[in-house]
């Protein structure tokens, strides 16, 4: 397989559907002991994460450069990415007994390949996505910090704008209807203040959030294979 392929076929994994999964659950409930204690772990360990209709173009493309950044940076020989890959290119929900096969098949390419080989390259995935979706929370906090302090800035400018046309309107009897008028202006740009910055919000909230979906169900599935591997290798 060639390294640029890697991970191409599982690329479905990270595309985690909750009521997909649950119809899967329900069709799989005759399956063995040791597949249905997997499914239990997996599913309670990392619950998937509701998401809106306006943040799931948002999740789709994180999840889509999470993936992209898992295979510029693949290992090279047969790793995590190659052991999933050839898993769900033999069955769609993978048994024990393929993960069995599948690994067989494997050490007859690589001798030297072992169950704790496979786990400690799927450490080294989760941590790379870890790292990376930390890193991108981190512009997103920042971003809004920068935005908090902007507008602090513009209302503590109005508000003292505010302070001083109150004072001149007490000390200029002269000018109150001037000076009225421009409270009232200077007041409405402090309720607007808001609303204009609300939207810059909400949509820093929803790439952080989709940020994080992205990692759980990336994760997840991470996980999964990681449960199926100690399940039926170690």
């Amino acid at each position: 397989m060639a390294e640029n392929d890697k991970g191409f076929s599982f690329k479905r994994l990270f595309f985690r559907d909750a009521e997909t999964e649950v119809q899967q659950n329900q069709t799989q409930a005759s399956e063995t002991e040791i597949k249905t204690k997997q499914d239990n772990y997996v599913s309670n360990s990392i619950p998937l994460l509701p998401v809106g209709s306006q943040e799931q173009p948002l999740l789709e493309d994180f999840v889509q450069r999470l993936q992209n950044l898992i295979n510029q940076n693949n290992q090279p020989g047969f790793d995590f990415l190659d052991f999933t890959e050839s898993l769900f290119e033999e069955k769609q929900n993978p048994t024990p007994e393929v993960y069995k096969t599948v690994f067989r098949i494997a050490q007859k390419i690589d001798k030297s390949l072992t169950p704790s080989r496979l786990l400690d390259s799927a450490i080294f995935y989760k941590d790379l996505v870890q790292r990376t979706v930390e890193s991108e929370v981190s512009k997103g906090e920042a971003k809004k910090q920068g935005l908090q302090s902007e507008k602090d800035t513009e209302r503590n400018n109005l508000d003292n704008s505010l302070k001083e046309i109150r004072i001149k309107i007490q000390q200029l009897t002269k000018q109150i209807q001037e000076l009225q008028n421009q409270d009232l202006a200077c007041s409405n740009q402090l309720m607007a203040i808001d609303q204009k910055y609300g939207g810059q919000f909400i949509d820093i909230d929803r790439k952080i959030g989709a940020i994080r979906n992205a990692k759980e169900q990336v994760l997840a599935s991470i996980l999964d294979i990681e449960a199926g591997i100690k399940s039926n290798l170690s």
